[in-house]
């Protein structure tokens, strides 16, 4: 029942205006030919009747009372009477009177005595299937009453009325999924002036820079205006969370001075515990201002462009760090559809600590994503010592410092490289380096967005 119910709300806007329009107009088509046959048939038995009410005073005209008795001027008679089982009957009765057109031959029609003034209209089986429209009405002449039957078959206008139908049913039939497409078009081309958003939206979503577009359907401003707040206000919060990282890290080093000094003031045995709180402090606090100066300011929402991001990030760890290390970097010349911030974060943690513990060589290697291979590659490797392999998996441990506890190593701190990596469903690992370190491997979806 909910996985129903699930369906049929996941369904497209333009399938649903597909399928609603699809039952109106099967309903009003409906409607229209029932309309039709009722209508027609009415006007058809009208149409007739009006006429045996004609021929009705023609036969009441041409009765007259002759020495032989009551008798019907035959010159006053249309010729159709005459014809045997021509579609068109009379009968006159009266007391000791029978006056029948020939047409009838020796077909008895079910008549009933009307009294003067009376009528009766109706339809009954006829001869050799003919569907007999008849009207019966009671008058007096000359004294005398009489009831006349009068009848025309009305089975070929029937017929007409049936194929006329038809027709009508083959043209809905043509006119519905006409209108149906018509309806499509009409859809898809409303549909089309939000593609410019869904562009926007998309190229938000990757990264890039991109207003969203004000040319909308007045139905749809004010989802596009919250769609904007929204936006503005996610980047204004990241701006801001990431602003206020680094500058608690500055405010930190202050407190962590005089941490250092008070650590000089007491006795040597209380010392040593200050002075080792003081460097995990201390660390923490540059490791933040690192990141802060290869993140640079903040820009939430901007593609990471690696022809122009990461020449800039060798030159400041160069700067900060040794500017003896030899980099070996290859990377494509396109934008990775990734947050800037979250790339610079990453991969500025990742050359970090590789350049923190080469010797001589850092490398970097970027793939873009190909058929086979729909994941973007990232690579950092050094030359340095390496960490054993019994302690590859526990790099990954969210907080862990392998450089804390050994004193060497390439595993910095790579909490912050894994939770990004985990909010794009990317996947981190590590190995041994050819060139003789650590080898840190990086793959991210080719079209995900940080969640």
């Amino acid at each position: 029942m909910k996985a129903t119910e699930r369906k049929r709300h996941s369904r497209s806007l333009e399938q649903r205006i597909r399928q609603q329009l699809f039952w109106v107009l099967l309903l009003v088509m409906a409607a229209l030919l029932a309309l039709v046959h009722v209508g027609v048939g009415r006007l058809t038995q009208d149409f007739v009747l009006s006429r045996l009410q004609h021929d009705a005073d023609s036969l009441i005209a041409a009765l007259e009372l002759t020495p032989d008795g009551w008798t019907l001027a035959a010159d006053r008679l249309p010729d159709v009477y005459q014809r045997v089982h021509s579609g068109h009957y009379y009968q006159l009765q009266s007391d000791g009177v029978m006056l029948r057109s020939r047409s009838l031959w020796d077909q008895q029609p079910n008549t009933v005595r009307l009294s003067v003034g009376d009528s009766l209209r109706g339809l009954e089986p006829g001869i050799s299937g003919q569907r007999w429209l008849m009207w019966q009405q009671g008058f007096s002449k000359q004294g005398q009453n009489f009831s006349l039957w009068i009848a025309e078959d009305i089975a070929p206008l029937q017929r007409e009325q049936l194929g006329f139908e038809r027709y009508l049913l083959l043209l809905v039939a043509l006119t519905v999924p006409a209108l149906l497409l018509l309806q499509r078009r009409i859809l898809r081309r409303g549909f089309a002036r939000l593609q410019p958003l869904q562009q926007a939206l998309e190229t938000r979503q990757a990264g890039g820079v991109a207003e969203l577009p004000t040319d909308v359907p007045s139905e749809v401003k004010p989802l596009v205006s919250a769609i904007e707040q929204l936006l503005q206000r996610s980047d204004e919060q990241i701006r801001r969370s990431r602003t206020a990282l680094g500058n608690l890290a500055h405010e930190l080093k202050r407190p962590l001075q005089q941490l250092q000094w008070l650590a000089d003031q007491v006795p040597e045995t209380e010392a040593e515990q200050v002075r080792q709180l003081y460097q995990q402090l201390h660390h923490r606090v540059e490791r933040e201002l690192r990141r802060a100066r290869i993140a640079g300011s903040p820009s939430p929402g901007r593609q990471f462009r690696p022809c122009e991001e990461i020449p800039h990030l060798v030159t400041l760890l160069s700067r900060i760090g040794s500017d003896e290390i030899d980099f070996d970097g290859d990377w494509p010349d396109v934008a990775m559809p990734f947050d800037r911030d979250d790339m610079l974060e990453l991969l500025g943690n990742l050359l970090d600590n590789a350049w923190r513990h080469a010797h001589q060589r850092v490398r970097l290697q970027i793939d873009a994503p190909t058929l086979t291979q729909p994941h973007w590659h990232i690579r950092v490797e050094d030359d340095g010592n390496g960490v054993p392999e019994q302690q590859l998996a526990q790099l990954a441990q969210r907080g862990l410092r392998l450089d804390e506890q050994a004193g060497e190593g390439s595993g910095l701190g790579l909490s912050i490289c894994t939770a990004i990596v985990e909010s794009y469903t990317g996947e981190l690992s590590f190995e041994g380096a050819e060139i003789g370190g650590l080898r840190v491997e990086v793959e991210l979806p080719a079209h995900r967005s940080a969640e």
